[in-house]
């Protein structure tokens, strides 16, 4: 087992050089080619009608922190998605975790510090659930996307590194053409946990996560098929739903459990009709407030904002806001992943944490390679009439 994951990591770090070494060679001035097609970043007409679009809202806030660029070049395509991992011992160092998807997995403080880095090939989103029991140990597993293989990947996350748990699960590429987006879920009603995965060409697989002698193993339940490209995903663990962005239609409802039926419902100011969602549809992630209460979170790429919808009943819109240049960190546009915490993670984020990945990112005005952007929720919260809950102590998920 040691050898064959040692035999991978060292295939991973060849593939990584040589794609970047290709990167850099072959990138035009703000797009790049990936795999025969053309992925964000944007033109300079799109980005110029993106921020005209985003002129609209009234609601904005600004970053109170940001990550280290990934250590890819200026207008390398790499930052897609981030997931926060909540240190129960020490809150304050708790960890984020942001995809490259050109190299792998990035492992950083709140300071926006980088604590480790894993090679892992082209990583291209993640998503983690706590308390995975493996003998008489309870993990914290992060599930990833690679591209490279079209396979799944299983970490284990501490403060300090992210550790290959097993062999990677390779997906039939005549089902899912392209790993591509990912969420986790853990079902209260099966007391199981899973990784969902999709395909750029629109099919979505649920895979349960078995132990086996130590090892963990993923064994697929069902296929669901979309009809056009997803990538943004979210389970909500508390009442058994998955959430996914369809990401030129709209953000759509389903039940999370294995065997389930496959009906959607799409959720109502999510589509066009809405003139504040503008396309893509990308990142996704729910903010929890007690009492199967709280808030659903999606990037809109073709206006640089974020909705936000409640998490309970028919979904209610609530409107868009923006991240906007502060005094010292610029804002956030174009964003892919996106994840939010809302326990209290110390001095810095007493009131919960929003990440969001930056397509555009820049410093005294001069490009940078992508990151991510952190806000403190609070600021989100009081943008709203009706101010959102702050819920610092509330710990959603299986303890």
């Amino acid at each position: 087992m040691k050898q064959t994951i040692l035999l991978f990591s060292l295939l991973i770090l060849a593939t990584t050089a040589c794609r970047h070494k290709n990167d850099t060679q072959s990138k035009a001035a703000i797009t790049i080619k990936m795999d025969g097609e053309l992925e964000a970043i944007e033109d300079s007409v799109k980005k110029g009608n993106a921020l005209a679009l985003q002129s609209q809202f009234k609601r904005v806030v600004y970053p109170k922190g940001q990550t280290q660029a990934v250590n890819q070049g200026i207008g390398i395509d790499a930052a897609d998605d981030p997931a926060i991992w909540y240190n129960n011992d020490k809150p304050e160092e708790s960890r984020i975790i942001g995809t490259d998807k050109q190299a792998g997995l990035g492992l950083y403080n709140l300071s926006g510090e980088l604590v480790h880095f894993t090679p892992a090939g082209r990583v291209n989103n993640v998503d983690l659930r706590y308390d995975f029991p493996i003998g008489d140990r309870k993990l914290a597993i992060a599930a990833a996307t690679e591209r490279n293989l079209n396979a799944i990947m299983l970490f284990e996350v501490n403060a300090d590194s992210l550790r290959l748990l097993s062999e990677p699960t390779q997906l039939d590429s005549t089902l899912i053409d392209d790993a591509y987006g990912c969420c986790m879920y853990y079902s209260k009603i099966k007391d199981a946990y899973y990784a969902f995965v999709c395909g750029k060409n629109g099919t979505l697989q649920q895979w349960r996560l078995i132990e086996d002698k130590g090892q963990v193993k993923l064994e697929l339940m069902r296929n669901i098929q979309f009809s056009s490209q997803c990538e943004g995903m979210v389970a909500d663990d508390e009442e058994g739903i998955l959430y996914v962005a369809e990401e030129g239609k709209a953000i759509w409802k389903m039940s999370a459990e294995e065997d389930a039926s496959d009906d959607k419902t799409m959720l109502n100011y999510s589509d066009s009709l809405n003139v504040h969602i503008a396309y893509d549809l990308e990142g996704l992630d729910i903010f929890y407030s007690g009492n199967n209460k709280g808030y659903l979170i999606a990037s809109v790429q073709g206006n640089f904002s974020y909705a936000i919808f409640e998490k309970q009943g028919n979904n209610k819109y609530l409107g868009n806001f923006v991240i906007k240049s502060g005094a010292t960190i610029d804002g956030a546009e174009e964003t892919d992943g996106l994840a939010v915490c809302n326990l209290n993670l110390g001095s810095q984020f007493p009131n919960g944490l929003l990440v969001v990945q930056d397509g555009f990112n820049t410093e005294n005005g001069k490009d940078q390679p992508q990151n991510f952007k952190l806000v403190d929720w609070a600021e989100i919260a009081k943008q709203y009439d009706t101010e959102l809950c702050i819920a610092p102590e509330y710990k959603w998920w299986k303890q």
